[in-house]
């Protein structure tokens, strides 16, 4: 196996056996953490729902032909060239589009995409990606499908022309251009239930539901205070609180009115966040705990809920271990990972990015005074386990490469 990625990834990628590590380069190589060391024009562009454009246009496309580079002299090298080759790529990974597309400059392999985000595709059963709402009717839904074309005209105009040098018999066809990274895939595996998505009656084909990777990390030890917090103490429900790398560098947005909320709540309360620095002033209540890492696998299962600012990965691990949440965020993608995870029943979405302690205490008040968000979450977690997703794709790797 061959793993094509940024060098912010090079030490875990070469710890596992039998992994050959071929670092991206130009501006393919970014770290997703630090965008405005690669782009910092980035900075300059308004910091609203227009951002998202410019970064599809400047970050995703500006980095394909740097992808694609590194891509063909991989699948097209002395090792390869005579060995059966499936790439297995990020969904949003631009590179692949000229071997997707039959571009006659590099060797035709099949590609199978993997969705690791909401499911971005336009349907006429539910309103746009981005505008965080609920689906409509269906003459509604495709009018705003039409607006979303318009808005994306630039991105797809620089695209096609960033495409046309590759010469390909099928360029991109989709207005809303990161269709394309769904519609051209051999396969396109979506990372989560169906339960966790708007139902659609024109899904492609080529688009399935595989449940959930839920990688297990055993290397890092757990903190001293796990086993008497966590395991030995079942009196008081557990809330476990997560933010993403960004979002937990503003504690002040969901973290410290959490704390607030759970200070004289009879709950145990654990914060996970990688950039966490609690206010130097702030006393930290006798029943908080607060870790830059603990493996999700072991903690979901002690938890009685989770506090999350929304991101798609901490939902779907939720979900998957059965814990119903409280979800507040609405930039990036979170209105819309917020709006599903609240659709399924298993989720309280305060649909702010700013919740105050008030709003927190209440929806956790909720939830743990009744059963019903329990209940959907157990379904939700017997939906996962109903799915072999590492068997689902390593299947599909074995099928596609003797085709």
């Amino acid at each position: 196996m061959t793993f094509i990625t940024g060098n912010t990834f090079r030490h875990g990628i070469e710890a596992i056996n039998n992994v050959t590590f071929v670092p991206l380069k130009g501006l393919a190589e970014y770290d997703p953490d630090n965008l405005s060391a690669t782009f910092p024009d980035r900075a300059l562009q308004p910091q609203d729902e227009t951002l998202a454009l410019w970064d599809i246009e400047h970050i995703f496309f500006g980095a394909l032909h740097d992808q694609f580079e590194v891509l063909r002299d991989v699948i097209e090298s002395s090792e390869l060239r005579s060995k059966r080759v499936v790439v297995v790529a990020d969904w949003l990974v631009t590179g692949t589009l000229p071997i997707s597309l039959k571009s006659p400059h590099v060797r035709q392999v099949p590609v199978i995409a993997i969705g690791h985000s909401v499911y971005f595709g336009l349907s006429k059963d539910c309103a746009p990606f981005g505008m965080g709402l609920p689906p409509q009717s269906q003459e509604r839904n495709l009018e705003l499908n039409a607006m979303t074309k318009e808005m994306f005209g630039k991105v797809f105009a620089g695209a096609k022309e960033i495409m046309a040098r590759y010469e390909c018999p099928r360029g991109l066809e989709h207005e809303f251009v990161v269709e394309d990274m769904i519609y051209s895939a051999d396969r396109f595996f979506q990372l989560c239930v169906p339960q966790l998505e708007y139902p659609r009656s024109d899904l492609p084909p080529n688009v399935e539901f595989t449940g959930a990777l839920l990688g297990k990390n055993d290397s890092k030890r757990e903190p001293d205070w796990f086993d008497s917090f966590v395991r030995g103490d079942d009196e008081r429900p557990l809330v476990v609180v997560t933010s993403g790398t960004a979002a937990s560098a503003d504690v002040g947005q969901l973290i410290v009115p959490t704390i607030e909320a759970c200070r004289s709540l009879p709950v145990r309360v654990v914060v996970c966040a990688v950039n966490l620095h609690p206010p130097k002033d702030m006393q930290m209540p006798e029943n908080v705990k607060i870790a830059k890492w603990i493996p999700f696998e072991e903690l979901f299962k002690h938890a009685s809920l989770v506090v999350s600012n929304g991101g798609f990965g901490g939902i779907t691990q939720a979900f998957a271990a059965g814990v119903p949440m409280v979800v507040a965020g609405v930039t990036e993608d979170k209105m819309e990972t917020t709006a599903r995870a609240a659709m399924t029943g298993a989720a309280i979405n305060l649909q702010t990015q700013t919740p105050s302690a008030e709003q927190v205490r209440q929806a956790i008040e909720t939830m743990t005074s009744g059963t019903s968000y329990q209940e959907k979450a157990f379904k939700l977690k017997q939906a996962y386990a109903s799915y072999d997703t590492l068997g689902i794709i390593e299947s599909a790797v074995r099928v596609t490469a003797k085709a």
